[in-house]
């Protein structure tokens, strides 16, 4: 059985799931910016039953969505790595930081959200990809993209 392993920068958190995300996406959306510091923030969004392991002691920071519902973000307060986030829409799913796997390059890119808000320059170009928030069919061929690709 495959096994998908990460943590922070420091060491003091560390997951492990036992299959693959549901799909992952690139965002560019302002918040995505700000948590990571860059120009868009990579994405892996997992079925909660999937999370094998989660310890170490994090820290959360809530913020109130694009949608208006909260969003309730852990990360290490040792090294200040963001690890995952919790979104209320997605009741039985987290939302993992891709950059915290231990080998994100195991993991295709199905697409990329909230284009209209991109810098001009970062931009990736997929094919599948939403100018705002991602919706339920953005949801459905993410997955589908991602379930051909394995």
């Amino acid at each position: 059985m495959a096994r998908f392993e990460g943590g922070c920068s420091c060491g003091s958190v560390r997951f492990k799931l036992d299959r693959g995300p549901l799909w992952t996406n690139i965002c560019h959306c302002i918040a995505c910016r700000k948590r990571t510091g860059s120009a868009f923030g990579f994405s892996a969004v997992v079925e909660t039953a999937a999370v094998l392991e989660f310890f170490g002691v994090t820290k959360t920071f809530t913020r109130k969505g694009d949608s208006g519902k909260l969003v309730h973000y852990e990360f290490c307060p040792q090294c200040g790595t963001t690890l995952r986030w919790h979104v209320k829409h997605l009741p039985h799913q987290q939302v993992f930081a891709g950059g915290a796997f231990d080998d994100p390059a195991k993991f295709n890119l199905a697409g990329e959200m909230y284009t209209d808000k991109a810098l001009p320059w970062s931009r990736i170009k997929r094919e599948l990809a939403c100018p705002g928030p991602p919706d339920d069919r953005f949801r459905k061929a993410a997955i589908e993209k991602m379930n051909a690709s394995r």
